[in-house]
């Protein structure tokens, strides 16, 4: 050991300094190499990681945020559907909303001359229900009436409407015959919809 030493303290003092200096160096790239340099590569990696995942819970929560937006806009159109699907009924009930109709009429005391249902006039996603009415009364009998339709959920619009006296001696009574067409509407079935899918399929 002591032979170390002194042969240790033979070298000149520069190259001892040279020597210290290498051996801190190669101490200090080996701790580099050996601890530090993995050490931190694994800490990128987890930093990567962790940024990852924070990306995927910021993902996550905007697909959670976006998820009830979508849900409440498609409750509000399965509501906003329910509701369209209660003014335009199907076929089957048509005849019992054309005899509420008449029924209406009675109810407010006109006299119903005529209440006649024409064709069915077929649009895009619906179909037009046209009838001819000729009633008799007064205006206020005819007020009524409009009221009356006004109420109903089904849509029913009354248009074309003429009015004469009912005979040419006013009698006091304010009598009148009024000619009307209402409308009202039907949602179209899966049957009347085909053709017009196939079509717009076929010009594509």
């Amino acid at each position: 050991m002591n032979e170390l030493v002194d042969k240790f303290n033979a070298v000149p003092a520069n190259q001892r300094y040279v020597g210290l200096v290498i051996a801190v160096l190669a101490i200090l790239a080996l701790f580099w190499f050996v601890f530090y340099s993995p050490t931190l590569d694994e800490i990128n990696q987890q930093k990567q990681k962790v940024d990852a995942l924070q990306r995927e819970k910021q993902s996550l929560a905007e697909f959670k945020r976006r998820k009830a937006t979508v849900l409440a806009e498609l409750e509000n159109l399965s509501s906003q559907l329910t509701e369209a699907q209660d003014k335009l009924p199907k076929g089957a009930e048509i005849p019992s909303l054309l005899q509420r109709i008449h029924n209406q009429a009675k109810t407010a005391g006109l006299e119903i001359k005529r209440f006649q249902r024409k064709p069915d006039t077929p649009k895009d996603f619906y179909v037009e229900i046209p009838v001819e009415m000729e009633l008799a009364g007064t205006y206020d009998n005819l007020a009524d009436f409009f009221f009356y339709v006004g109420r109903m959920t089904r849509i029913v619009n009354v248009s074309d409407i003429s009015m004469k006296r009912k005979d040419s001696n006013i009698d006091g009574t304010g009598a009148l015959v009024v000619k009307a067409n209402a409308k009202t509407f039907r949602d179209k079935s899966d049957a009347e919809m085909a053709p017009a899918k196939k079509g717009k399929r076929g010009r594509k």
